[in-house]
């Protein structure tokens, strides 16, 4: 039975950043990778600390493609500070929580959709789960060229795999899509084809593939965008469109999330006068 006491050591962390990070949406996995942070830094009494993708991976069972993408969402959404010296990232808590971007408006996904999404977890390649994202981009269009000419994009790269995604649910989201008709040949291929789209949109277009998740997701679920992006293609002519949309729904719950805080402040404010 564990049996836990201070004496043996804790994290000491300011009450109002943990009042923070109560009021901010993280997913599981990055809420994870944040905790071993919170553990390296606070935990020595640290600003910071260099932490290798292994150690993430051996404290939170995670696998290396997850964890990375774990990373990058922290990354994304200002809640941790990574910075590159050559050898091993240095990772810090970003304590300024008014500059943390919180996540879009909470989606209900319907089974289907959440089965597609853990399916979603093919392995990234090498130099992905070794360097930062960043370092990746650096193909452009003749490179996606290429890779099609000798044969198509493997199953296993984040363009396949978001591509499918993308796929997996358009079927979801609507039964009577012509999708639903194709044999298992034709699928492979239209697949392939839209991960050209998506692959511009990650090397040339310098997206970050997180991010086109996201984007992916929001649009299957977006009551006028789901009927409308229905190929890569239209995916990507309609991106800054996408995003921007995403974003301003971002910035309307996170304005709405602050102003039940505010009425609830409040209102304990004129409790205390009672």
């Amino acid at each position: 039975m564990a049996n836990p006491q201070c004496e043996n050591g804790f994290v000491k962390i300011a009450n109002t950043l943990m009042e923070a990070l109560a009021r901010i949406r993280i997913p599981g996995e990055a809420r994870q990778v944040m905790d071993l942070i919170f553990r390296k830094t606070y935990g020595f009494n640290k600003k910071e600390d260099a932490i290798t993708l292994s150690q993430f991976c051996l404290a939170t069972g995670i696998k290396k493609p997850n964890c990375q993408r774990a990373i990058n969402k922290l990354i994304e959404m200002n809640l941790v500070i990574k910075k590159d010296n050559g050898n091993i990232p240095i990772y810090k808590i970003n304590k300024d929580f008014d500059t943390w971007k919180p996540l879009s408006k909470k989606i209900t996904l319907s089974k289907k959709i959440m089965n597609v999404i853990k399916k979603d977890n093919k392995s990234l390649s090498k130099k992905s789960t070794t360097k930062d994202i960043k370092d990746n981009i650096t193909k452009d269009k003749s490179n996606v060229l290429l890779k099609e000419k000798k044969g198509g994009f493997s199953l296993d790269s984040e363009s396949y795999g978001l591509s499918e995604l993308l796929f997996n649910c358009i079927l979801t989201a609507n039964s009577h899509s012509r999708l639903h008709a194709f044999k298992q040949n034709d699928k492979k291929l239209t697949i392939q084809r839209w991960a050209k789209d998506i692959d511009l949109l990650i090397h040339k277009d310098k997206q970050c593939p997180s991010l086109v998740r996201e984007v992916i997701i929001f649009s299957c679920n977006d009551v006028f965008w789901g009927p409308n992006i229905q190929s890569g293609d239209t995916l990507r002519k309609k991106w800054d469109t996408l995003v921007a949309q995403m974003k301003r729904n971002e910035l309307k719950e996170k304005n709405k999330s602050e102003g039940d805080k505010s009425s609830l402040d409040a209102a304990g404010r004129a409790l205390k006068y009672l």
